[in-house]
């Protein structure tokens, strides 16, 4: 029988282009750790797990992410010398976790997941995953859909034309093109006559919406699993705000996890107000309530933050 709980499971999740890849890349230097992205889980399951499954499928899903997070721990390929070599020259390991792996001594204790999409159903990774570890980073939707948009040029018509990406590998034919499944029933010609923009920030609003519903379960909340972390901030604050991430997974703060987080930059911080404003005003329609919710607006309530 396999020992799936000798590993710490972290997982961070959050809409694209919202800070989770400079989160990981710092993480990398957390002592006796192994992080890595996307690749394990294949793309479409977090969009398929909101879908109407039968429990066993559910559960086998689950398990399957488990297994695979395991597995991969248990891989040669991350013990490796050249592995080890590799993250030291990178400033990711001590000395003395560099001698230690290439005598096949040092332990890997956390295992560090990223994979952006699973801020759509974060249920799954609660729950596949016990006692895992969560960070939630969110950033302004309408900075976060303006980089993504600007970056991979996504939302086009073009682009809906298929189901062979990650924001969309599910979806319902409209016409000539795909709609998301996560645009509600209804308002498909809605959702075709916004701009990419607007299509993003639409996607945006739907994952955020999971999942403050899911964190704010009184359960969650005092799991302490769950650390929710505001993007402005980390990059306004770097030492500040990575001493609670490192805290959060479990362990203490070192040199190479200061030099990594102190490469945050804020100048990307409004970037959206380069934008038209008849553009803006529309996402801010589609986006309002969850602008508000997580403190983009002056109407916006404090979100209460938990870890």
């Amino acid at each position: 029988m396999y020992q799936y709980d000798k590993y710490q499971y972290n997982i961070i999740l959050g809409f694209p282009r919202s800070g989770t890849t400079f989160l990981i890349d710092c993480l990398k230097a957390l002592p006796y750790s192994e992080c890595t992205s996307e690749r394990l889980l294949p793309y479409p399951i977090p969009h398929i797990v909101n879908q109407h499954l039968s429990p066993d499928i559910y559960e086998a899903l689950s398990f399957s992410f488990l297994s695979i997070l395991f597995n991969h721990a248990e891989s040669g390929e991350i013990r490796s010398r050249y592995s080890a070599l590799s993250k030291w020259v990178k400033g990711y390991l001590s000395f003395n976790e560099l001698i230690e792996a290439f005598y096949r001594k040092g332990p890997i204790k956390n295992i560090v997941y990223k994979e952006p999409f699973l801020g759509f159903a974060p249920e799954y990774a609660y729950n596949s995953l016990p006692n895992c570890r969560i960070i939630h980073i969110y950033r302004d939707g309408r900075d976060a859909a303006d980089s993504l948009v600007r970056t991979f040029n996504l939302f086009t018509d073009q682009h809906l034309m298929t189901l062979q990406s990650r924001e969309l590998p599910l979806g319902r034919k409209c016409g000539n093109v795909y709609i998301p499944w996560w645009v509600e029933n209804g308002k498909e010609k809605e959702f075709l006559a916004c701009t990419p923009y607007v299509r993003a920030i639409w996607m945006w609003k739907e994952m955020v919406r999971r999942c403050h519903d899911f964190f704010s379960h009184p359960d969650v909340m005092i799991s302490g699993r769950v650390l929710l972390l505001k993007y402005e901030d980390l990059v306004s604050e770097p030492l500040k705000y990575a001493d609670l991430v490192v805290k959060h997974c479990g362990c203490k703060m070192n040199k190479r996890l200061q030099k990594m987080f102190e490469r945050a930059r804020s100048t990307s911080i409004g970037i959206y107000k380069r934008r038209e404003r008849k553009e803006i005003e529309a996402a801010e329609i589609i986006a309002k309530t969850e602008l508000e919710i997580y403190g983009y607006t002056s109407n916006s309530k404090k979100l209460i933050v938990h870890s």
